[in-house]
């Protein structure tokens, strides 16, 4: 007999897995400033100084069952929930980075620290063997003008940042300045400097960072000379489209396009002069949900995009199922609402794979998250870079990105069927894998285990014809995740 679930379980178990991207306009903001704006009610802004935690600080242990040239670098929001760290995976984390110390172009000040005075995130970070930055955000051109032409600002700001790294036992400060204009360039390197000796001759010990963007599209950035003062620069590999875009499109393309990540890395970074041993691949846990004009690939949009969570996608993909865009190796999917079509581009636990095995194949100094908290505990974005990391799946291990022609992860034919459905299925090297098929209801009609564990293609049929006329949700489960695509059943009377 079948099983019976809640049609809301099976949703919740599914995971969700930017032709050119488009050179950003007058109205572009990057996605760490339109989220923090959207979020900006959730402390209030304290002007200095700011009462600290009394609690005694944890200091930092560091840990040997870690490979030291990979680091795994996540932002820590602060619209994150109260008990969101308790739920990283420490195993695979490196840092974390608490975002944001908010800068007052006014004084140099700041004028919130969002909660880093007393969250206690820097103290289970560190019994876990995890080191905490404190990230300082400043965005926009005429606010970043206004503190990297005044000497005096800046050391307010260094000297601030001094004093909350010891207050609170952080390892280091992360720069998050954006929309650097080119008439700054110069200005920015001047800074950097001055705070990275500022801040180590009190702090010996301490790690300075640089947010980059994936394009250097003001030339506001000397990124040969910055990696030459930081111990390692993070660039932003996202938003090649973004909620303004003319069409809809892959977020962080590792392929394909005008612009990719492979193509910012090699170019902008590396050829750039900025040693492979300095950068890290930041990588995006969300996409963007666009208006469109119709359902096919890369529709015109019609209105601004959403970003949207990786958690929040596996119900939307759950209801839809997915394309997995084997150009650019990025998933996506389209939907109807009454009259209104919309197409989303996101990531799931594959693309992340493919993008964590491309920065270690590149021999770069590891990966970075925007953001954690987006998973919500799930593991599969966790075990895809851990998979990588321990060397037990690559690239080469995957169909779709090597000559294989699959566009989807799961195809169904005849779709409808009337008495038997042939589904394909294009697997990496997960370890268990399961098929099943759910209707409406939620309730399992169909089971299929013990599937091939290792990568290919695989065509399996499921008889349908004792199942009554309608959808039904094919859901392919694996180690990393889970992949889901919709199959009618249609007999003729």
């Amino acid at each position: 007999m079948p099983r019976s679930i809640s049609l809301a379980a099976v949703f919740l178990v599914l995971t969700g897995l930017p032709v050119a991207a488009q050179e950003p306009d007058s109205s572009y903001i990057g996605i760490h400033q339109a989220e923090s704006e959207y979020y900006s009610g959730v402390f209030e802004h304290v002007k200095v100084p700011a009462v600290i935690s009394p609690e005694t600080p944890v200091m930092f242990k560091s840990r040997t069952d870690r490979e030291p040239y990979f680091m795994v670098y996540g932002w820590h929001p602060y619209w994150a929930s109260d008990t969101a760290y308790l739920h990283y995976d420490y195993s695979v984390l490196t840092h974390i980075a608490y975002f944001s110390y908010e800068v007052d172009p006014e004084t140099g000040y700041y004028t919130t620290l969002r909660g880093w005075d007393s969250t206690p995130v820097i103290g289970y970070a560190h019994q876990h063997g995890v080191k905490v930055m404190l990230t300082v955000t400043n965005f926009g051109s005429d606010r970043n003008i206004a503190i990297l032409t005044d000497t005096v600002k800046q050391w307010n700001l260094i000297n601030t940042l001094i004093d909350q790294l010891k207050m609170r036992n952080g390892d280091g400060v992360n720069f998050d300045f954006e929309t650097v204009p080119a008439s700054m360039k110069a200005n920015m390197v001047s800074f950097c400097r001055r705070a990275a000796r500022g801040i180590r001759a009190e702090l010996p010990q301490a790690e300075i960072s640089l947010a980059t963007p994936a394009v250097n599209w003001s030339d506001g950035w000397d990124l040969d000379a910055l990696a030459d003062i930081c111990d390692y620069l993070i660039m932003m590999g996202y938003n090649y489209y973004w909620s303004g875009s003319s069409t809809a499109g892959p977020v962080a393309p590792l392929t394909g396009e005008n612009y990719n990540i492979t193509r910012s890395v090699r170019e902008d970074y590396l050829d750039a002069g900025v040693p492979a041993s300095k950068l890290l691949l930041g990588m995006p846990w969300y996409g963007y949900d666009w208006p469109v004009t119709g359902s096919f690939r890369k529709a015109g949009t019609t209105g601004k995009g959403s970003s949207r969570t990786y958690i929040a996608t596996i119900p939307m993909v759950a209801a839809n199922g997915k394309t997995f865009d084997s150009e650019t190796g990025v998933p996506w999917m389209s939907n109807r609402i009454d009259t209104q079509w919309r197409q989303m581009w996101f990531e799931d636990s594959l693309s992340l794979l493919l993008k964590t095995n491309f920065a270690k194949k590149s021999d770069l100094a590891g990966v970075g998250i925007w953001a954690l908290s987006y998973e919500e505990g799930r593991p599969e974005l966790w075990n895809g870079i851990k998979a990588v990391i321990a060397g037990t799946v690559s690239s080469d291990d995957i169909p779709l990105l090597s000559g294989t022609d699959v566009s989807r992860i799961i195809s169904i034919t005849p779709n409808p069927a009337g008495e038997m459905a042939r589904i394909t299925l294009s697997i990496v090297r997960y370890g268990r894998v399961t098929l099943a098929l759910y209707d409406t209801r939620g309730r399992e009609v169909a089971l299929t285990t013990g599937l091939m564990e290792f990568p290919g293609i695989r065509d399996v049929t499921i008889d349908v014809s004792n199942l009554p006329s309608g959808i039904y949700l094919c859901v392919l489960a694996t180690t990393y995740g889970m992949h889901s695509a919709k199959l009618a059943v249609a007999r003729n009377k």
